[in-house]
């Protein structure tokens, strides 16, 4: 497999020629960026949120910054996160004569003069004795200073961002970067995280600082009939004009369309010299489970018999009627911990209801391993 085929399918974000169709979210981005507009990305698990941010910075060539909040557990993380985001961008935005940097370090300073500001390379270093909630007002204010004295635009992306939610201080927090965001001119900001529903309810919840504070975009799955020809037209340039393609369709069924998955199991694929029959694409895909192994356990490990006996269930037969006597019969379980159950199962991303009302496993390596183990024995009905 060469550098570049390996480039199509990568394991890590996807930009360029391996980034596939989402012409709408695309544009939906763009639009909001260019207009001064901020907002929130809303999908499962590596579905490409991050992906599609920085395919989008690449078309409309605007300096941005991503700030990882996953291990955040106090504001003060926050706050040096924040801190480091303004020492990054400060290199991008600001011009490359010293006597200009310096300039805009000065005007700074007097625009906002609890920041001590120095240059170091390209870089700043900044000192604040406030408190990590007013630093983050004055951090943020000062950046959308710089960029609009720089006559510059810029993005930030705050990324896992529903850990915010979950601090001890969050509504403080919440509230700073809403002061930040509302007043903010030259930067746009995005909001994405790996809990929908965490991250929905912060921007819904009408007791909350960030109450509609943005549009949202929801990142659903690549439709079959998009991804078919894609995939399709490198087969071909992989193997040849000649190449039997059935395999292609059985790729996406397995995968059920996943962006991670269908990379994950693609890259397998064509490291071979010829191409794939259904029934090699098939033991491919269960061999890559097998590795997947010990984190689909250590996931399963974490939830109440009762949640794993749900998924199970799903795994074998999806439903529209989660709470009908059929599924209840069929799991084992009273209605009030079905219930229970599902909620919890939905706030935490394991499973989700599709367009025509159909309630599936959002991982489908998660789900084949149960199908696979029968963790419990649904076929026998």
């Amino acid at each position: 497999m060469t550098e570049n085929e390996t480039s199509l399918f990568p394991q890590g974000y996807a930009t360029g020629k391996a980034f596939c169709n989402r012409d709408v979210e695309r544009e939906q981005l763009k639009a909001r960026i260019l207009g001064n507009e901020h907002c929130v990305i809303v999908a499962p698990r590596r579905y490409g949120k991050t992906s599609l941010v920085n395919q989008v910075l690449l078309e409309i060539d605007f300096a941005g910054k991503r700030i990882d909040l996953l291990p955040a557990t106090n504001a003060y993380f926050v706050h040096k996160a924040i801190k480091a985001c303004f020492s990054d961008l400060f290199g991008q935005i600001t011009p490359t004569s010293q006597k200009a940097k310096q300039a805009l370090i000065d005007f700074i300073k007097d625009a906002h003069p609890k920041l001590t500001l120095s240059v170091f390379g390209q870089k700043l270093e900044i000192n604040s004795a406030q408190q990590p909630e007013e630093s983050i007002i004055d951090l943020l204010v000062g950046l959308n200073t710089l960029a609009k004295k720089s006559k510059t635009r810029a993005v930030i992306c705050f990324d896992e961002f529903q850990q915010i939610g979950e601090l001890k201080n969050h509504h403080a927090i919440e509230a700073s970067i809403r002061h930040a965001v509302e007043s903010s001119t030259n930067i746009s900001y995005i909001f994405s995280g790996s809990n929908r529903h965490l991250l929905s309810r912060m921007f819904s919840d009408k007791s909350r600082p960030l109450y509609h504070l943005c549009d949202l975009i929801k990142l659903e799955k690549i439709k079959f009939d998009t991804y078919l020809p894609i995939l399709k037209n490198r087969a071909e340039a992989k193997w040849g004009k000649s190449t039997n393609l059935d395999f292609i369709p059985e790729i996406l069924q397995l995968t059920k369309c996943h962006p991670y998955y269908v990379n994950a199991l693609c890259r397998h694929l064509w490291r071979n010299k010829d191409a794939p029959s259904k029934k090699a694409t098939q033991k491919t895909w269960i061999s890559y489970v097998e590795t997947q192994g010990n984190w689909i356990s250590d996931d399963l490990a974490r939830l109440t018999p009762n949640q794993r006996n749900i998924l199970a269930a799903l795994s074998f037969r999806y439903t529209t009627e989660l709470y009908g006597n059929d599924f209840v019969t069929r799991v084992k379980m009273g209605l009030s911990s079905v219930k229970k159950s599902i909620s919890m199962l939905m706030r935490d991303d394991f499973i989700y209801r599709d367009g025509d009302g159909t309630y599936k496993i959002v991982d489908p390596a998660l789900n084949s391993y149960l199908q696979k183990i029968n963790y419990f024995d649904f076929l026998e009905e």
